[in-house]
């Protein structure tokens, strides 16, 4: 693949944010005009999806083209993310964040809408058996799911996991963490995972089963100090200590505790952080809201940086940017707010582009203000 020019991408950016906005003015269902042509699932591609995926499925569609890139294939069954109509349906729900500028209809298509493209899809694919989830895989439904356990490498050379925590989201994201020392290793887009542990008495791996669209090492860092006014004198560098996880329809994350090595670890602070996936019209996003209590007697400050990025300031938030030599550049807008009760609060968001400059940070930045 060719490197997009700032042209390519903000026409990129432009086209997207079009599409929702025409999109999204209608709802479902909507009356037809007499010559109106049915609005079903072929009717529904051929609107929004045939512009990258082309009409006839094999990825080579006029806009896509036009960007010097190509969507995936369905003739050849190519389904990075899985191909049964529940998997289709949450990446149409949610995108493709990190991984491609697939954006997430959710808003732009109704439940009803999204089912009608799925059944037309499906006729541009090969037919083939379908492939029944074994008895010991997880299965994410409408509500977050959470697993630990000792996980592989997620990426070719790095270690196995010991200590590992899964967070799965209906939208099909998997968070995956190292719960020795609560860092965020990275996120998966797909099938949750397969329980292979549960017949080797623990010696087995607990497997994901999706695809790694972010591997970034995670940068946040948490730092304490005692306020002027205390004698507290902490001892020893600081450690990260899970608490708790949590998965509600509402939200899903993990707790932990920033505390010392002195006596028992004193809790220096309390970090609640919530994972899920955000719609722009530049494409998905990652998020991590991140909220930083601190111990009594105790300041906070946080801090987030990515080896190798580039950082610029807006007016809001503060932007890392990194270059991956043919996927484009990742991109992560850190905001941070203080709240009454003297806790830190920051939202960090995540999303690949073809390329970065000023005017595309300008308007991304306009767009996820709260």
């Amino acid at each position: 693949m060719r490197k997009l020019s700032l042209f390519v991408a903000l026409s990129m950016a432009a086209l997207a944010a079009v599409s929702l906005a025409a999109a999204s003015s209608s709802s479902f269902p909507r009356a037809q005009e007499s010559d109106e042509p049915a609005h079903d699932g072929k009717w529904l591609y051929s609107r929004h999806c045939a512009g990258c995926h082309n009409e006839n499925g094999d990825g080579r569609g006029p806009t896509i083209t036009q960007m010097g890139l190509q969507a995936r294939d369905f003739k050849q069954g190519g389904f990075a993310f899985g191909d049964s109509p529940e998997q289709l349906k949450r990446t149409i729900t949610s995108g493709i964040p990190g991984r491609s500028p697939m954006p997430s209809f959710k808003g732009v298509l109704a439940d009803e809408e999204m089912d009608l493209v799925i059944g037309h899809v499906r006729t541009l694919m090969p037919k083939r058996e379908n492939d029944k989830p074994s008895n010991t895989e997880m299965i994410v439904k409408d509500r977050p799911v959470v697993a630990r356990g000792k996980l592989p490498p997620i990426v070719d050379g790095a270690k196995e996991t010991t200590r590992g925590l899964l967070v799965g989201t209906p939208e099909g994201l998997t968070f995956e963490y190292d719960v020795s020392d609560v860092r965020l290793l990275g996120v998966r887009m797909g099938r949750f995972a397969d329980r292979e542990d549960w017949g080797d008495r623990g010696g087995a791996y607990l497997k994901p089963l999706g695809r790694v669209i972010w591997d970034r090492a995670d940068g946040l860092a948490v730092s304490v100090k005692p306020k002027p006014e205390s004698s507290y004198a902490p001892m020893g560098a600081n450690r990260r200590v899970l608490k708790n996880t949590f998965a509600t329809k509402a939200a899903a994350g993990l707790e932990f505790e920033l505390r010392d090595h002195e006596g028992k670890g004193r809790v220096l602070a309390t970090i609640h952080e919530e994972v899920r996936s955000r719609t722009t019209s530049f494409g998905a996003a990652l998020e991590r809201s991140i909220r930083v209590q601190p111990g009594s007697q105790m300041e906070v400050a946080l801090a987030f940086k990515l080896e190798g990025s580039e950082e610029s300031d807006g007016k809001t938030v503060r932007w890392l940017a990194q270059r991956r030599d043919k996927d484009g550049v990742d991109v992560t807008a850190v905001r941070r707010q203080s709240t009454a009760s003297g806790a830190e609060q920051w939202t960090l968001t995540s999303i690949r582009l073809p390329a970065w400059a000023p005017q595309l940070a300008a308007a991304l930045e306009k767009e996820l203000a709260p």
